[in-house]
């Protein structure tokens, strides 16, 4: 199962990503291309290899038509800081950059309605929402990257007290944050992975300036990102932003459900492919965001217990928490909604907890991918205000659904393949049904269907 797996040990933004992923793909000429499908003018890419405490790493930057777009610092590259400043702070005043290595030009000229305020050109949100709508990517290109962009607007819209389709994006910003996030989208798109994971996102602390005056870090945009996807977001002691709210709605939405592993640790995989993207301002640790490609490998146990039978393996999220205050009802109808929106199983189990008081213990078994969605009906349906969240890989017996005639109707039967052989079993839904409709017993419908099967037994 081809994986990715984001290394955030120092943060993450849009460049950075676009640097890692680019290292797996090793296509730049494909990224322009593709990037040009935009019909966004005014910018030109300039992709670079630095070296990060002797690693040699990608670093791509967007450099905008009137040379405004990243604040230089020690290092000669734009901080983390300015891809925040130049989405929150429009009056923000950029300093110039000098072009380094080689880089690959498109200007074009628009016909894009933008709105102005205090003499800058702004982008709204829907405006962008248009232009990637109406752009030759792909669909699942154009799908992403609005979903990505979707996190950062809601987030901007939170903090400011807007409406998502009045965020406004300086005209800088706004170019520098469609580059990233829809030429990640492309990379994703390119790479196809199966599963994306991430670690512990990493953030520094203190405070950044912006025309407005300081903002504390993480920045508000980044936190409400954080929140609204449950991600984990940890703080070291480095006293700058590690996060930008373009990375931080990349990472987000790419690792979806998945999120991690226990403690943010890597699942087993064999890497096959390492993709570096480089960060240009010097910090105390290596300024690298680092990617890996590789396929996710199987449980061992699983692994032996399908040597020579057939046997397939997957992977399954399981949630729980312990509830002392949930009614009988309300449990029953949370288990309801949990099993209707596919959860694989629900079930309670007694336990005795704090303060003398008999609780049950909420269990969910979750497909990956619906492991958040699971997690919100939850939250919804009962009293908790906290879910534990693992990750647990089972062998499953291969097995397939068919229809049989028994004198009572057409029933149901789940047909599994052993060690032993085929098993059959009714299913019990259609039984009972089966049964309310013939005014006969489920055990008489069940012992039709056995006798059915004595019947091609023998007759084999």
């Amino acid at each position: 199962m081809k994986t990715l797996y984001f290394d955030c040990a120092s943060g993450i933004s849009g460049d950075m990503t676009l640097g890692a992923l680019l290292g797996l793909t090793d296509d730049p000429g494909y990224l322009v291309e593709e990037l040009e499908k935009l019909h966004l003018d005014g910018y030109r890419l300039s992709f670079q290899r630095i070296a990060k405490n002797a690693v040699m790493a990608n670093h791509v930057n967007v450099l905008v038509a009137d040379a405004h777009e990243h604040v230089h610092d020690e290092d000669g590259g734009h901080c983390h800081e300015q891809e925040h400043c130049d989405e929150h702070c429009p009056e923000h005043e950029h300093c110039h950059v000098h072009e380094h290595g080689h880089s690959h030009g498109h200007e074009h000229d628009h016909g894009h309605e933008h709105s102005h305020e205090n003499g800058h050109t702004n982008r709204s949100f829907g405006d962008i929402r248009k232009m990637i709508e109406e752009s030759g990517l792909a669909q699942e290109t154009k799908e992403l990257a609005l979903r990505i962009f979707t996190r950062v607007a809601r987030a901007e819209a939170k903090v400011h007290g807007k409406g998502m389709n009045e965020v406004q994006f300086h005209e800088v910003g706004a170019v520098d944050s469609i580059v990233d996030i829809v030429g990640c989208a492309i990379l994703i798109t390119q790479i196809a992975p199966d599963r994306v994971y991430s670690s512990v996102i990493h953030e520094g602390h203190g405070f950044i300036r912006c025309q407005h005056g300081l903002l504390s870090v993480p920045v508000p945009a980044v936190s409400e990102i954080f929140a609204d996807a449950q991600m984990p977001l940890q703080q070291i002691d480095i006293d700058t932003e590690l996060v930008t709210p373009t990375g931080a709605a990349i990472i987000t939405e790419l690792t979806g459900s998945y999120g991690g592993t226990e403690a943010g640790l890597m699942p087993p995989l064999r890497p096959e492919k390492i993709g570096w993207g480089a960060g240009t301002k010097v910090l105390p640790i290596p300024n690298l965001l680092k990617v890996t490609l590789g396929n996710l490998i199987e449980d061992r146990k699983t692994e032996t217990l399908s040597e020579g039978f057939p046997c397939a393996s997957d992977e399954i999220v399981v949630l729980e928490t312990n509830l002392d205050d949930c009614g009988g009802e309300v449990l029953g109808y949370a288990m309801e909604q949990l099993l209707l929106a596919g959860a694989l199983d629900v079930f309670f189990t007694p336990i005795h907890m704090k303060k003398n008081r008999p609780g049950v213990l909420l269990t969910v078994l979750s497909r990956p991918e619906d492991a958040e969605k699971q997690e919100r009906l939850i939250f919804l349906h009962t009293t908790t205000i906290g879910i534990r969240r693992r990750t647990e890989q089972r062998a499953v017996l291969n097995r397939a659904k068919e229809v049989v005639k028994t004198p009572y109707g057409e029933l149901e039967v789940k047909k599994v393949l052993t060690p032993d052989g085929i098993r059959s079993y009714p299913e019990y839904d259609s039984a009972a049904k089966l049964a309310a409709e013939s005014g006969r017993s489920l055990w008489e419908v069940y012992q039709s269907y056995e006798k059915l099967e004595r019947v091609v037994s023998e007759s084999i």
